[in-house]
Order: C-alpha cells, then structure tokens, then sequence
C-alpha cells in the first residue's frame, strides 16, 4: 500500500520518492497526510488495501497482475525462518492444508528449499480440482484464495473480495471441519474470507489421531 500510495504521489505532485524513501517514518506520514487531504481512506481502514489498487489502476486486471509479477518475482523474495518453518510442517504431514491470501511464491519456494521438491497451488485458475484433491488425501494442499500473481484472475478490487470462490471457500470450510484451524498472521480485513473462517470454525470437526494444522496467512 505504501507503494501505491508513493507512486500515486509522485504522479500528481511530480515528486521522486523512492521505495527507500518510504521506508522513513516521516515520509510515510507525509504520504498519509497527502492521501487523507485528497479524501483516502485513512491508514488502517479495511478497504484501505483495495482503494489503493483502484486508485492507481481502476479496473484494468492487466497493469495490476504487470505491477505484481514486478515487486513479487522471486528475486524479491527473502525467506524468514518462519517461512521454512511452515514447509517443513508441511513435509513432515503435521500441516496438511495451507490456505493464504498472498499472492506471492514465498511457500513454494520454501517449500522446496525445506523438502528439495515442488509444491503446486491450487488458486482461481482451476478451482475446481481443489476438493478433489482434499478429497483424495493429496496432501499438503496449498491454496492462494486470492489467485496467483502470475495469472490476472487475482482479487484485490473491493467488488472482487465481496464474496470468495465457491470452490476454494469450500474446500477451507471442509480442511476446517476436517482438521481444526490455526490462523496466523492475518489482518481479518476480508470479510468474505472472515466469513468462511468462522463458518469453518462452527463446524464438528472429525477428531484426528494426530495434531493436523490448517493455516491461514495473509
């Protein structure tokens, strides 16, 4: 969000901060000051992440998925200790399904830094195939609600996140019921997916004879 917000700045005021430069905490009250003068949403608002998207690219789905595979390529990415954590509980069977709202490749390729193997996620290209899979015990499953950033059905845009896909939405209901949930690291600012967490979490989970974990990062 600070990005786009720098960027819309930078465009409407003929300025040059730099991605470095927002990560200063005077820059970044500058940036706010500026957007809340314009009518934004303030910092912390839960349609605050969506306006940003549309602020700077409507509803063109092309320039968003260009702008993403720019900042999210793998070269971008560092991977913490928190990330080869979750893979490798992922390996060893103790997370079976992992479902996240990032877009990034950050699991997989911890994934197969962890295990020397690849992961595929099922993400809105595909859907279909995701309960099958749980269905069929192909464990670990990996879901990307939002979609993947190599691919333009991704949800970012506020009419996008009213509701989630029907096929990926069950198969978390399902994962829950099934293998009870843990959610870590997620601003619950999605109502839709806050939906199907506690949809999940109101279901009769089916004991197990071991700790499964699903997980749900954003």
């Amino acid at each position: 969000m600070w990005d786009l917000k720098r960027r819309h700045y930078n465009q409407q005021e003929n300025q040059q901060i730099t991605p470095n430069d927002v990560q200063n905490a005077a820059v970044q009250q500058k940036l706010s000051d500026y957007m809340e003068a314009q009518g934004f949403l303030p910092p912390g608002d839960p349609a605050e992440y969506s306006a940003c998207f549309k602020l700077i690219f409507g509803d063109d789905y092309e320039r968003q998925s260009k702008y993403l595979r720019a900042i999210l390529g793998d070269d971008k990415i560092s991977l913490s200790v928190g990330h080869r954590a979750l893979a490798a509980m992922m390996v060893s069977d103790q997370a079976k399904a992992v479902f996240t709202t990032n877009f990034d490749t950050v699991i997989e390729k911890a994934f197969a830094a962890v295990s020397g193997m690849a992961i595929a996620p099922f993400h809105l290209e595909g859907s279909y195939a995701t309960n099958a899979a749980l269905n069929n015990d192909e464990f670990p499953i990996y879901v990307k609600l939002h979609g993947d950033f190599r691919y333009q059905s991704i949800k970012n845009l506020a009419a996008d996140l009213l509701t989630q896909d029907k096929e990926l939405g069950k198969c978390l209901t399902s994962a829950g019921n099934r293998f009870g949930l843990v959610v870590a690291g997620y601003s619950g600012r999605d109502e839709s997916v806050m939906a199907l967490i506690e949809e999940a979490l109101a279901g009769d989970v089916t004991p197990v004879s071991h700790p499964v974990v699903t997980r749900v990062l954003g």
